[in-house]
């Protein structure tokens, strides 16, 4: 079949999922483009993540099983394609993830061990892209003897030469041996993961025909939503309406079946070229499941407990429609803030991706009482060309999210009004990026601190977490020691205005009060603070060492001092965002 024949049945089987077609033309259509071999990787990777949207968005029983019968057989499309040079198997992250490719990234220690652990064969070093040798001379001398003589003083040190006379370089490329000489040294876990990171190793990830493969990862669902109607537009979701709802139905998952899904979710990620904070340290007897109707489930990861956030509570959602992952997320909450992020894989953007965020939201004001909404600069462009060209701005205003700064405020209604005047006006991207250059905040009407219509403005307006960190450095800078001593100095004033006896304490939360600590200290009344006031300090504090961050949350919104004093802390002497 010629080129452009492949064009016109992609392009017509790409077209369905926006406005589906009549099921017998569907199947015909993947019949024939069944039975065609692909001319390249670009054509492969289109109609790969076509299969991919009808498993998520099936129209019918039949077709969902035509679907994932192809993507059965999908591996060997890409291996016979790939002899004949036709397909790169690494692709780009927008694609990557196929049956059959290959995924390469500098990945944390800690995800390594995790790949290493769940896929020994298929993992491996890639010496092609050596470190810096600086950066092999600092860490190296401490796995292999005598290595120290020569990495300090001479020039062009053959380091494989000396990792193969040691026997470190296996079919892995000394992976395994590395991760279990590191996990030898004498050092506190996070040393030797800072070790391990200073080299920049580059993974190689061979993902074969594996379940860890996004042509295959799915979760089996309790019941399938069959899509027989165009996909909800973003005109058809109201947030204020979802949180107003009925309650979603959520329930918590065992521990092993939470490990699933953690597992699930590491894979949906590392295979896209990505690395989430929340999933690499989650907790998997920490996951909940939230059923939001219309096949979508949200799974919500929370954050081991030795790895949480000082004052943030951190979670990230996995979510999946009929089973498939279709995108992820994260979400960082101070009393009834969250900051949060969606993001929808490639192959799914035709979707519904605003009932999704609507959904994610909901479920954040369920579980934790959340009524203001931040979206990160990042989120909307800044830095991020992809969230320009996709004109993310526009998707979270047309939602109802608002700019904190006034002038970029003033700046997205006039091109509100310049849209409204002509409509087929779009937005320079160079206007997306001035516009980016803010947060963006969608509240709950009534919520606490909020005030009726843009120039009364919030309390959480002006407000933003590395204000917070700064004025600790203030304290740092002011009392000349190192950062462990701060910490123990905080820790034990901190300890005395509270009342507490940190010497009893259990470690965990020993460790959240040394954390929080530095933070309590920049609140100059806190001593002057009633007896009920401090016991609730001390509640607080219990509760970020519990099995999930749900109660610490809510806690913190209630205590209305301490709030307010980290709201003064977090808007005072703003600094301008920057891309996280």
């Amino acid at each position: 079949m010629r080129a452009r024949d492949i064009d016109r049945l992609l392009a017509a089987l790409e077209s369905a999922r926006r406005v589906p077609a009549d099921s017998a033309a569907v199947l015909e259509l993947l019949a024939s483009l069944d039975g065609v071999d692909m001319p390249d990787g670009e054509r492969l990777a289109r109609f790969h993540d076509a299969l991919l949207f009808l498993c998520a968005y099936p129209a019918t029983p039949r077709i969902l099983k035509r679907a994932e019968s192809i993507l059965k057989r999908f591996g060997r499309r890409v291996a016979i394609l790939a002899r004949t040079g036709g397909f790169d198997p690494l692709l780009h992250p927008e694609i990557s993830g196929i049956a059959g490719t290959t995924v390469e990234l500098v990945f944390s220690y800690d995800l390594v061990r995790w790949l290493a652990i769940h896929f020994p064969r298929q993992v491996d070093i890639d010496w092609e892209e050596q470190p810096n040798p600086e950066r092999l001379a600092t860490v190296l001398p401490l796995l292999v003897p005598l290595l120290e003589e020569e990495a300090s003083v001479d020039a062009n040190v053959p380091y494989l030469t000396w990792l193969g006379a040691a026997g470190a370089l296996a079919k892995d490329g000394g992976l395994a041996w590395l991760i279990r000489h590191l996990e030898k040294l004498p050092l506190p876990a996070h040393h030797r993961a800072a070790l391990y990171d200073s080299l920049g190793l580059w993974i190689r990830w061979r993902l074969g025909n594996s379940a860890a493969t996004r042509t295959s990862m799915r979760r089996p669902p309790r019941t399938i939503f069959y899509q027989q109607t165009a996909p909800l537009a973003r005109r058809e979701v109201s947030i204020a309406r979802e949180l107003a709802g009925e309650p979603l139905r959520v329930a918590r998952l065992s521990p092993r079946e939470g490990k699933v899904v953690l597992d699930m979710a590491r894979a949906a990620l590392a295979t896209r070229y990505r690395e989430l904070y929340c999933f690499t340290y989650g907790d998997p007897a920490t996951i909940l499941s939230a059923d939001c109707g219309r096949g979508l489930e949200i799974l919500l990861v929370g954050i081991a407990a030795e790895r949480r956030l000082p004052l943030r509570a951190g979670f990230a959602p996995l979510i999946l429609r009929n089973g498939v992952p279709i995108g992820y997320g994260d979400a960082f909450g101070i009393c009834e803030r969250m900051e949060v992020s969606l993001n929808i894989f490639y192959a799914f953007r035709d979707g519904e991706s605003a009932f999704c965020l609507a959904r994610l939201l909901k479920l954040y004001h369920q579980l934790f009482g959340s009524t203001s909404f931040s979206i990160d600069p990042y989120q909307i462009g800044m830095e991020n060309d992809e969230a320009i060209e996709s004109g993310a701005f526009w998707f979270y205003r047309k939602l109802g999210f608002r700019c904190t700064d006034p002038s970029i405020e003033r700046m997205a209604r006039r091109e509100e009004e310049r849209m409204a005047k002509k409509p087929g006006h779009r937005t320079s991207a160079r206007m997306l990026q001035r516009m980016a250059r803010g947060s963006l905040l969608w509240e709950q009407p009534n919520a606490t601190g909020t005030s009726a219509g843009f120039q009364g403005g919030s309390e959480w307006d002006r407000f933003h977490i590395r204000n917070i960190g700064l004025a600790v450095q203030k304290l740092f800078a002011h009392n000349g020691q190192s950062a462990p001593e701060l910490n123990e100095s905080t820790l034990t004033h901190i300890a005395a205005a509270l009342r507490i006896d940190e010497r009893s304490l259990p470690a965990l939360e020993r460790h959240a009060l040394a954390r929080l600590a530095p933070v309590l200290a920049a609140i100059p009344d806190l001593r002057r603070w009633s007896a009920e006031e401090r016991d609730g300090v001390r509640e607080i504090i219990r509760a970020k060492t519990r099995r999930r961050e749900q109660v610490y949350l809510r806690l913190l919104g209630r205590h209305h001092r301490l709030r307010r004093a980290l709201i003064e802390l977090g808007s005072s002497g703003v600094t301008p965002p920057t891309s996280r």
